[in-house]
């Protein structure tokens, strides 16, 4: 009697389960991400603009707030320019400067960035730049800070103390020249 000899697992599967295996790990990583289970990132971080902090050689975008890309220019209540993107910039860094900062990550953005919330002292920093009228609430993004802007509004507090074009908008206007890179210390437009 001739002994059969068994086959090993085809090689095609054994690198579908792998890939099942990895693709299952993300989505729970990510779902724990999501939940607020991981630790937050803790420490000093900088203002980059309105609405982006970096610390060491990460990058943070601030969850479901737009603020004014570090170039844009807005009017005040007068019509006269003013350099608002620099100015949320400064408001944002003012708030940072000094405080150990929890972010929470929320995920990873198309630029590799961290979207994080953010908190310092029991402040919400992501809510506190809408409610100082430094950014609008990113309702692409989440509806969080509604009622903060709705406050910043009414209180002509920020941007909302005369004409500004929305970020999103201003940025897709001026797009090709954030591409190529003739707006200095630009960082990814979003």
């Amino acid at each position: 009697m001739r002994r059969q000899r068994r086959r090993g697992r085809p090689l095609i599967r054994t690198l579908a389960d792998a890939m099942v295996f990895i693709v299952l790990l993300a989505m729970l990583a990510l779902g724990a991400r999501q939940a607020g289970w991981l630790a937050p990132e803790s420490g000093a971080f900088t203002a980059v603009d309105g609405d982006s902090l970096r610390k060491g050689e990460s990058e943070y975008r601030l969850h479901a707030i737009d603020a004014p890309e570090l170039h844009q220019e807005c009017q005040d209540g007068a019509g006269r320019g003013y350099p608002c993107g620099r100015q949320a910039r400064d408001a944002l860094r003012r708030l940072v400067s000094g405080k150990t900062l929890d972010c929470r990550i929320i995920e990873t953005d198309r630029y590799e960035r961290l979207v994080a919330a953010c908190s310092a002292g029991g402040i919400d920093i992501n809510n506190e730049m809408v409610r100082r009228g430094w950014a609008i609430a990113y309702r692409k993004h989440g509806l969080d800070h509604i009622a903060a802007e709705a406050e910043a509004r009414a209180a002509r507090r920020g941007i909302w103390q005369g004409r500004f074009d929305d970020p999103e908008d201003w940025r897709a206007e001026h797009r090709n020249r954030l591409v190529q890179g003739s707006m200095e210390n630009s960082i990814p437009p979003d």
